[in-house]
């Protein structure tokens, strides 16, 4: 899929391993070069001649021209003494120029020998250049950042980027099925730059059920200088169990971009998930990378993607969550409702104590008890070997090392910050005096402690 053109999706993946591509990038960053008005030239003309002939909106990219054209003439790069701020320079003047995020630009001759490697002719190079990516892909788990499944059984899956599947299939195979026997499912892609539409396209296919032949559309790319299209749809078959009917969460921010705001507009589009957060970025061209005059690598919108239930896609617009909260507490909030959602509909009283448990340790997160000082100070004390401290408004428990801060869940009920199994609930007597403290542990058990002192 390298020779010719990389897709924008691989591009979150390339911007997290391009300062580490090859052994002499040391090296090779720090003979930034004095430019002369020759050289500028040349550059400004190979960028305009590749946006006018490919970019997404062909009268844009007059705009475009005739902006950095003019600004050229003007003068305004006569004073920038070297590639990368002469890099600087031009992807601001391309954004603003196109109002286009897209737009990118920047002097690393690594990337350069890295891009042309992927798009040489040579089968051998190209393959090198391939396997170079895949390991360094490896060394992060090609984006796969955490798997979990949480108290009440919600599997949490905390994506980085979509990476390539040819790379990463059997990664994204694992976690799929780590998750398949959970009744709920959060998909975390807060801060996901985005990455391969491959690996959105095998995601989407573990959740959304074949509407005709065991597929379903999901995206169309339009290229708008030569008419060509792909589509995308879901994958009649994938390793492991579907999880069509799993009650599904996506967390997003306003970080979220490209490929995550694709995998986040379909499963919106399709009715399939709920999304919590934020408004996403708003990128939704897809792009090519070029290399410029050797030692510059540009990022061209050269596509489209068109949503076949909206007929449109997110540029600039992004994808507005169903429920927007603060990025911090999107995770919290899809918790609990995935929580209060299964709660409604179990019969068995173990699972009941559980989904009481972690739903009042979301509630507390999401709006937090505060109290009284007065009734803080009442609390502090030793309760045989444990000890129950006030240290900057903070109420901390500590029983022989480690000390632990209380979070309220109502005036005398607190989890442990650390000790998700563990609680303490002060004990008081009629008269309002504290005579003890209750450990609570997430199996029913109790482990009382008289007061003192």
């Amino acid at each position: 899929m390298y020779h010719g053109e990389i897709n924008i999706w691989y591009l979150a993946t390339m911007f997290l391993f391009a300062a580490q591509i090859a052994e002499d990038q040391t090296e090779d960053m720090g003979k930034d070069l004095k430019l002369n008005t020759k050289t500028k030239t040349a550059i400004i003309e190979s960028i305009n001649t590749l946006i006018v002939e490919r970019y997404v909106f062909p009268d844009v990219a007059l705009q475009v021209k005739d902006y950095l054209t003019t600004r050229l003439k003007n003068g305004a790069y006569d004073k920038v003494e070297n590639e990368r701020q002469f890099a600087n320079a031009l992807r601001a003047d391309l954004q603003e120029s196109s109002n286009d995020n897209h737009f990118h630009i920047e002097y690393n001759p690594d990337r350069a020998r890295l891009v042309r490697a992927q798009n040489s002719q040579s089968d051998e190079e190209a393959a090198k250049a391939n396997k170079i990516m895949a390991e360094k892909g490896r060394l992060t788990n090609f984006g796969f950042k955490k798997l979990e499944i949480m108290k009440g059984n919600i599997g949490y899956l905390d994506l980085e980027f979509f990476s390539d599947p040819d790379y990463a299939g059997a990664t994204a195979v694992a976690a799929m099925n780590f998750l398949a026997n959970s009744d709920a499912v959060i998909i975390d892609l807060r801060d996901t730059p985005g990455g391969e539409p491959t690996m959105v396209q095998l995601l989407c296919s573990y959740f959304i059920k074949g509407a005709k032949q065991g597929r379903t559309h999901l995206n169309t790319l339009e290229q708008t200088y030569d008419g060509k299209i792909e589509q995308y749809w879901t994958i009649p078959y994938v390793p492991g169990e579907r999880m069509y009917d799993t009650d599904l969460y996506v967390l997003t921010d306003q970080y979220t971009s490209s490929g995550a705001e694709e995998f986040t507009y379909n499963m919106k589009s399709l009715g399939r998930a709920t999304i919590i957060g934020e408004t996403t970025s708003g990128s939704a061209h897809n792009v090519d990378i070029e290399v410029i005059q050797e030692n510059f690598v540009m990022h061209l919108p050269v596509r489209k993607p068109v949503n076949p239930i909206t007929g449109t896609n997110w540029e600039r617009t992004g994808v507005e969550p169903h429920i927007a909260v603060p990025s911090k507490q999107a995770l919290d909030k899809a918790y609990l409702m995935a929580l209060e959602k299964i709660l409604k509909t179990t019969k068995s009283n173990e699972q009941k104590f559980l989904l009481n448990w972690a739903i009042d340790g979301a509630r507390a997160r999401i709006e937090p008890v505060k109290l009284d000082q007065n009734l803080q100070e009442k609390y502090v004390g030793e309760y045989g070997e444990r000890t129950i401290t006030l240290e900057g408004g903070e109420l901390f428990y500590q029983r022989t090392g480690q000390k632990y801060k209380l979070i309220p869940l109502n005036d005398n009920l607190f989890a442990v910050e650390g000790l998700d199994y563990f609680r303490i609930e002060m004990t008081v007597d009629k008269n309002g005096d504290v005579t003890g403290l209750v450990g609570l542990y997430d199996n029913g058990r109790k482990a009382p402690s008289k007061r003192t002192k």
